[in-house]
């Protein structure tokens, strides 16, 4: 990346502040004295261009116009003023950058099952009709950026889903040629939810708390997306999507989904910094609209460094997934072009037998690829999590 000046402004919300600093009346002033390093984060677009940045807890428009820009970058203090100047400083994000942005993310995150259940016992049922209209819509902007099965049944749409999971939006937006529009990405669609939480007022308390009320969280967190750890079925809540949402407990429940959707972008954020493009690897979760509720697809994607033996590398997918008409499945797929390599778990027993009865359909489709079906095996049990993952050494519990 160049040496390239950002000359930023603040936006509406955040110019009395501004102010303050610049005329050296505020603590701020000392975040922004010259020479002075400070860490920026892209935020989001705005209609005619421009950058929104977070920069020293600052909002603030950047004009950027030709520069790719990674989701969080380093810059330099060049000048004060109404619109200072900011030295982009080339190289990627500190790794203390990256720590701290994990220790602050990790204690609020969680799966996704509890926001992705309120969705579905919310979208189920007519109460929701009584919701104000920008909930409403903000509800319905995250329903539409979920994916549905059939779209990561072919590779295009696989492709897709992961292009809009959320992993890749701060990308996106700083890319100036990238005509996608963020408004189907699913970490586009909760930063809105997020906001619209925030504008609404408090709920009132329950009035009737017992048979109606919105079940409790489980004491346990899923575990977060770490590339050191083992991948994680994530079940439905079963218990929100059951629910029968009434004007009784609709409030307790958009309560609960304020902390929902907070644990939920942390948990993606998680996964975007865990992710190391520069070494291979993408840690990736996608969810799924299934039948009468919300899955969630994990992924960890590795690419090998090319050697003697293999010049193309070895490709490496590790996935997880916990729908109800097939319990938890975990795998992992390996190719050496030409040659694929797939191994599964499930928990139960006749999702073995359903997987192996896809022998043959597996051999073909990879077969009109150009690929050879090198190995296929299919265990009763999950694996025991030793690592991040690792086929061969895994052993299986039934």
């Amino acid at each position: 990346m160049e040496d390239l000046p950002l000359i930023i402004q603040p936006t509406s919300i955040a110019a009395q502040l501004w102010a303050g600093a610049v005329a050296g009346t505020t603590a701020a002033a000392d975040t922004w004295r010259v020479g002075t390093l400070l860490t920026a984060r892209i935020m989001g677009q705005t209609d005619i261009g421009k950058l929104l940045l977070d920069i020293g807890g600052l909002t603030v428009e950047a004009d950027a116009a030709g520069t790719s820009l990674p989701q969080q970058f380093q810059v330099r203090v060049l000048t004060q003023g109404a619109q200072p100047q900011l030295e982009v400083l080339p190289g990627k994000v500190d790794d203390q950058v990256a720590m701290q942005g994990l220790r602050e993310r990790l204690p609020l995150q969680n799966g996704y099952a509890q926001l992705l259940g309120a969705l579905s016992a919310l979208a189920s049922r007519p109460i929701a009709r009584t919701l104000p209209a920008p909930l409403r819509a903000a509800l319905a902007t995250l329903e539409a950026a979920i994916s549905k099965p059939e779209d990561v049944s072919s590779p295009l749409g696989m492709k897709e889903a992961i292009a809009k999971s959320g992993a890749f939006l701060e990308a996106h937006l700083a890319e100036p040629k990238d005509e996608t529009p963020a408004a189907d990405d699913f970490k586009a669609a909760l930063l809105a939810l997020r906001r619209t939480l925030a504008d609404l007022p408090a709920a009132r308390p329950a009035t009737r708390p017992g048979d109606g009320s919105v079940p409790a969280r489980p004491l346990n967190d899923t575990p977060p997306p770490l590339a050191q750890r083992a991948l994680f079925p994530q079940p439905r809540a079963t218990g929100l999507a059951e629910l029968v949402v009434t004007e009784e407990n609709v409030d307790e429940l958009v309560t609960q989904l304020r902390g929902d959707v907070r644990a939920a972008v942390s948990r993606v954020e998680i996964a975007q910094l865990e992710s190391q493009p520069q070494s291979g690897l993408w840690m990736i979760e996608i969810p799924l609209a299934g039948v009468r509720g919300y899955d969630v697809l994990q992924l960890r994607i590795e690419e090998g460094k090319p050697s003697t033996s293999e010049p193309d590398g070895m490709w490496t997918v590790g996935f997880a997934i916990d729908p109800p008409t097939l319990g938890a499945v975990q795998g992992e797929i390996q190719l050496r072009v030409p040659r694929v390599s797939v191994r599964l778990w499930a928990q139960h027993g006749e999702t073995v037998s359903r997987l192996e009865t896809e022998f043959m359909s597996l051999r073909r489709q990879l077969e009109k690829s150009g690929l050879q079906l090198d190995h296929f095996a299919c265990m009763h049990g999950l694996p025991v999590p030793t690592s991040a993952y690792s086929a061969v050494l895994l052993e299986a519990r039934a």
